[in-house]
């Protein structure tokens, strides 16, 4: 009956990456029509529906999950019976026993660290849709790596906090993991860091750009306002899942901080947002009507008292954004979509 237990509880813990993209794959299905169904209203209709739905077979085809499941599961499966052969309740024959035996207790915390953490990880990203094979993929490896780095960095401390240790690191996510290390070991052998050389993060300027959002736009390899004003905001939302009415806000941010910097915040209580909302006022102040663009002239006076910047730099500016690419097909998707 023990041993039954056993197997029991190994194999439920191995499922539980087919039972969540079970659960997931219908949910995702939806969620592909519902996001079609916006992109099919842009002015670009058919060409952004054919880019959104080859993104899709891509990147969520039921073949790219065949793999990642099969090496999660396989990885969990042993990790878990190896957990109950040392625990001293193995199903297996006396002579498999021993191999698992020689594994040293930090390995196993450091093992459940990365199951735990790692499943918690699994099941937030299966509620926002976001369940891709990537995401899968990181699993696998994590559970290998981590009770391995867990018991080399645990063997520093004494048996009494080691365990401990090892549950910290395997819980710790591997990139924030491995930084970690590599910073320290550049320390300690006195190598100069090449990154240093890099544009520091300024994602975290825009209004409304949360940690959470900023470590999904990172897994995507956007990292600054200029990443993400450029990037393609039909790509960029099925690789992340984030609100499409939000995505084009941050973009919107994204394009009129690339111009302006810090100083776009100072254009808010003229409600000036974004790109959008400067390139609509330079719209109304050139082509409205005769009351129009009075009004509308009045605001870009006083945007450029405010911004400390002669007129004539204002209207440069305001006529670049209006012929922007990026901005003419973030204001066709925003237009479409409020209509």
């Amino acid at each position: 009956m023990e041993h039954l237990l056993a197997w029991a509880l190994t194999t439920l813990a191995a499922s539980l990456y087919l039972l969540l993209y079970l659960s997931y794959y219908r949910a995702a299905g939806l969620n592909r029509q519902e996001v079609l169904a916006l992109i099919e209203k842009a002015d670009r209709g058919m060409f952004c529906r054919q880019n959104a739905s080859t993104m899709f077979d891509i990147k969520y085809a039921s073949r790219a999950y065949v793999l990642p499941l099969f090496l999660s599961s396989t990885v969990t499966f042993f990790g878990v019976l190896a957990g109950f052969v040392k625990a001293g309740h193995s199903p297996l024959p006396v002579e498999l026993t021993p191999l698992f035996n020689k594994l040293p207790p930090t390995f196993f915390a450091g093992f459940a660290g990365a199951f735990l953490s790692g499943s918690w990880e699994l099941i937030r990203r299966h509620r926002r849709l976001e369940f891709s094979p990537d995401v899968l993929h990181r699993m696998w490896h994590s559970l290998l790596a981590a009770p391995l780095t867990a018991t080399l960095l645990s063997a520093a401390f004494k048996e009494d906090v080691a365990l401990l240790v090892a549950l910290g690191v395997g819980a710790t996510p591997w990139r924030e993991l491995i930084d970690l290390v590599s910073e320290r070991a550049r320390g300690v052998l006195k190598l100069t860091d090449s990154r240093a050389q890099e544009e520091a993060p300024t994602l975290h300027h825009l209004q409304g750009m949360t940690r959470e959002l900023i470590h999904r736009f990172k897994e995507e390899e956007i990292t600054s306002i200029e990443h993400l004003a450029y990037a393609n905001p039909i790509n960029l939302l099925l690789m992340s899942n984030v609100n499409w009415f939000r995505l084009l806000d941050l973009i919107n941010q994204a394009l009129l901080h690339c111009y302006l910097g810090e100083k776009c915040e100072s254009l808010r209580p003229f409600g000036i947002r974004g790109a959008i909302e400067a390139t609509e006022l330079w719209t109304r102040a050139t082509q409205g009507t005769q009351e129009e663009r009075v009004k509308a002239m009045e605001v870009l006076n006083e945007v450029a008292k405010t911004l400390g910047l002669p007129a004539p730099a204002i209207q440069n500016l305001m006529t670049v954004l209006q012929e922007e690419p990026q901005v003419v097909f973030l204001r066709g998707l925003g237009g479409c979509l409020r209509g």
